[in-house]
């Protein structure tokens, strides 16, 4: 059915009017509520000409009342949990130009056409793969933080936003680098201010989504690429002016070295050993209290390394004790989006004083 600008229309469940102000795309309608003087997107099997709805709502005198047949909306895939990757690979169509690091507010909509709230999502449309953080912030408040790795062509929902909040004035603080070595690549970050009035105007079909939804492009493919090469041209060059501060004689000719990623996952360790003589040198002044943070934190931070570097498995050594470490990891690992699996079983080598970690 086509809604051309300036056609009156009714909510189908609410019998409000309005009228279309604009075409947001094939699907939505941006419509300004008679007597309330505000617009809103709308999906078009919400609403129908209100020459239509006087129509079916007033029949005429003496014949039975005509039945309206109005199309279901179409169905939703929605991941089953936040904060899991979803990888896109059932998308009906090949990515032919990449528009980078995305994110997209999805509309849930009420019985009466009118937007409840937005799914965040975050979608990946290159081959890279990522490691991003994410905040929301009302104000100066933040109220959604999020961070985690994100492989190319995959998008993961992350949390959601009211559409009451619209008027809190929402923003986007965003940083993202890629996965690349043990430091990551170079980190990239962007801030975005979300102002309703442009806010309804981007709205795409998205990505992997297959819907229209309101999109924001964050870190186009060559800021990542560009921000690599920036990384290792300063590298080369410091090396470069190292290598020529030196005496000729001194100057030792070297075989190429593998590429960073390469190199870095070759040289990580898959054994974590967290006793306390191995992270402290003198640990006398600390009480078990302290013992356990510094544990904890060494653990994380190992998480966090592991997960950039990319590696499938790997040991935590923390022994038997009475398990407090134990099940402090335990708790940790069950929380972690990263972490397919993990077993504290009789190891020939750890015995049961270590718990071996699968990443997804």
């Amino acid at each position: 059915m086509r809604f051309p600008i300036g056609t009156k229309v009714k909510f189908i469940h609410t019998g409000d009017e309005g009228t279309v102000v604009s075409l947001l795309d094939a699907e939505t309608l941006n419509v300004r509520i008679t007597g309330d003087d505000m617009e809103i997107p709308v999906n078009i099997e919400n609403v129908v000409p209100a020459a239509q709805y006087v129509a079916a709502a007033q029949p005429m005198k003496g014949k039975p009342k005509p039945q309206m047949n109005i199309p279901p909306p179409p169905p939703r895939h929605v991941p089953p949990a936040v904060g899991v990757p979803v990888k896109a690979g059932n998308a009906q169509y090949a990515i032919i130009k990449s528009m980078g690091i995305q994110l997209a507010f999805d509309p849930i909509y009420k019985e009466d056409g009118s937007p409840e709230k937005y799914l965040i999502y975050v979608i990946n449309d290159t081959r890279m793969d990522v490691v991003y953080n994410f905040t929301l912030f009302m104000g100066k408040r933040a109220v959604l933080e999020h961070s985690s790795k994100l492989n190319g062509l995959h998008y993961e929902r992350i949390g959601e936003m009211w559409f009451d909040q619209l008027n809190d004035s929402p923003s986007v603080e965003m940083e993202c680098w890629r996965l690349l070595t043990d430091d990551g690549g170079k980190k990239l970050k962007k801030e975005l201010n979300i102002k309703a009035k442009t806010f309804f105007t981007k709205v795409i079909t998205a990505p992997f989504l297959d819907r229209p939804v309101h999109h924001f492009r964050i870190f186009e493919k060559h800021e990542l690429e560009l921000a690599d090469e920036k990384e290792a041209s300063a590298e080369d060059l410091k090396s470069y002016t190292e290598r020529n501060i030196q005496p000729q004689s001194k100057i030792i000719h070297h075989h190429s070295e593998p590429k960073h990623e390469v190199k870095q996952m070759a040289e990580f360790n898959p054994e974590l050993d967290l006793h306390v003589e191995n992270l402290v040198k003198d640990q006398r002044k600390l009480n078990n209290s302290d013992i356990l943070n510094l544990q904890i934190r060494h653990f994380e931070q190992y998480l966090d390394k592991a997960v950039r570097v990319g590696v499938d498995r790997v040991f935590i050594i923390h022994g038997v004790g009475e398990g407090k470490l134990k099940n402090a990891i335990a708790t940790i690992l069950m929380q972690h989006p990263h972490v397919k699996t993990f077993k504290n079983e009789y190891h020939a080598r750890y015995g049961y004083g270590a718990t071996e970690v699968e990443f997804s």
